[in-house]
């Protein structure tokens, strides 16, 4: 039953996050939710209560979806190259889910443990780097903060036509060097 539940819920999620999107947050309602998923309103209100639970489901759905692709990124002898596996795992956790991926970095939610819980691999992975001597420093906190909002900012760009696929490899990897070997 679990995972009917499941996958339910990852179906009523993206059914609403796809409404949110395209009709802004005054669009979004629980019946609308149920129709858009060919279910009826009684499950969507068992599994959300209210539209608030509904958001915070998507916000939460969003960073677990992240935290599995940061999860599955290989991780090899090569601190510089799982770093790097890091951000494209990022960009495409974000690619495969855009209807969430602008939600979950809004305020308003008080999902901080699935957030810092994708935040970790990255500031693992550079302290990886720093202890390896790829980068210098050894507190590896404002390098991942530095990171991360290079990554968000790209990943961001991309979403909205602005840089390629081929751009964002090419522009995390150059602004993140140049940045970190100084």
């Amino acid at each position: 039953m679990a995972n009917v539940n499941t996958e339910l819920t990852g179906r009523l999620v993206d059914a609403a996050a796809h409404i949110l999107v395209e009709n802004g947050p005054g669009g979004l309602s629980l019946r609308k939710v149920a129709a858009a998923a060919g279910v009826s309103t009684m499950p969507v209100y068992t599994l959300f209560g209210d539209k608030q639970g509904l958001l915070d489901a998507m916000h939460r759905e969003g960073f677990l979806r992240l935290g599995a692709a940061l999860a599955a990124a290989p991780r090899t002898g090569d601190a510089l190259a799982d770093l790097g596996a890091l951000g494209l795992a990022y960009r495409d956790a974000a690619l495969a889910s855009p209807h969430l991926y602008g939600l979950m970095f809004t305020s308003g939610f008080g999902h901080t443990e699935a957030a810092d819980a994708t935040y970790r691999p990255l500031v693992a992975a550079v302290a990886r780097c720093q202890a390896d001597g790829v980068f210098a420093g050894n507190d590896p906190e404002p390098v991942a903060l530095h990171l991360w909002a290079l990554a968000h900012g790209l990943v961001s760009l991309e979403l909205g036509g602005k840089i390629t696929g081929e751009s964002y490899a090419e522009q995390l990897t150059y602004a993140s060097l140049a940045f970190l070997r100084r």
